[in-house]
């Protein structure tokens, strides 16, 4: 909604319609979701800061200690995170 607020004027003053199929069921459901602009500029901001990060060649902080982690495992970029050791770190100029 952010994105589209030059393009649709007054489209953040009204929630987006999200919409998941139950897959064992195929049963349909909506949910309004309320534009929140605080939200929105902050998700913007984080991705800046990722884009910049990776486009300098930055390892970003893992959130976790150990690939353990339940979000880490099922992470599609859990190979890159978990199996640089430091040598590898060090050998690519990132910080460890």
């Amino acid at each position: 909604q952010a994105y589209m607020e030059p393009v649709v004027p007054g489209i953040s003053a009204n929630p987006a319609l999200f919409t998941a199929i139950h897959k064992d069921t195929a049963e349909l459901y909506y949910e309004l979701v309320p534009f929140d602009a605080a939200l929105a500029q902050a998700m913007s901001d984080k991705a800046v800061r990722i884009i910049r990060a990776t486009e300098a060649g930055e390892l970003l902080p893992r959130i976790a200690q150990s690939s353990d982690f339940h979000e880490c495992r099922f992470c599609d970029w859990q190979d890159r995170c978990w199996k640089l050791v430091p040598e590898q770190l060090v050998a690519e100029g990132l910080p460890q």
